[in-house]
């Protein structure tokens, strides 16, 4: 008892046995749920960024999330990313979606223990005067944070919108992550 080194790690030890959910216990993805909370976006930042890329060489820019309401440019297209890993309630929940931010579509990705979803809407699809999202087969609720509109990147700033994974594709190979995002954006890339 007197090692508060060797106490503090077998309480942590326990506490993340307690919190995760159990569909997360020895999943493949396991890691990003380790990940600090503000820097899992970054994972699907990257990941879009490192797939895109190989579908339009030269064409992808990339911003670091902290610098500005896109994070990839295809184009004259740009694209505001939203991670978000499974959680209790088998939902994705994704944050911070703004009306009048300066993107033009949202690339989400699912992160769920052992597979990948996405789902890919154009900003215009987006009905934030009446707080859904009704569109490829989604239809889903938005929930204003009540901060929407400020000029700084505050945290929770704009909608929440949570997607089941039903409600997105279930990808595996770069074809099928192609499919969905053109589906979407094939008009416009």
């Amino acid at each position: 008892m007197n090692d508060l080194n060797a106490i503090l790690e077998d309480l942590l030890n326990r506490m993340v046995i307690e919190d995760m959910p159990e569909q997360w216990k020895n999943a493949r993805f396991l890691k990003q749920r380790m990940i600090q909370i503000d820097k899992r976006g970054s994972v699907g930042e990257r990941f879009y960024l490192l797939t895109l890329t190989s579908l339009y060489p030269r064409r992808v820019e990339y911003r670091d999330g902290d610098q500005g309401d896109w994070d990839l440019k295809i184009g004259r297209m740009k694209f505001e990313v939203k991670t978000a890993s499974l959680d209790r309630n088998g939902k994705f929940q994704n944050e911070g979606l703004k009306k009048d931010g300066d993107y033009n579509g949202v690339l989400f990705l699912g992160i769920a223990p052992n597979d990948i979803y996405m789902y890919c809407i154009k900003i215009g699809n987006i009905d934030f005067d009446n707080k859904k999202i009704d569109h490829n087969g989604v239809h889903v609720n938005l929930h204003n944070r009540g901060r929407d509109g400020l000029a700084e990147r505050a945290t929770g700033a704009g909608y929440k919108c949570d997607l089941k994974p039903e409600q997105m594709r279930k990808i595996s190979t770069l074809s099928e992550l192609q499919d969905e995002f053109e589906k979407e954006f094939g008009d416009v890339i």
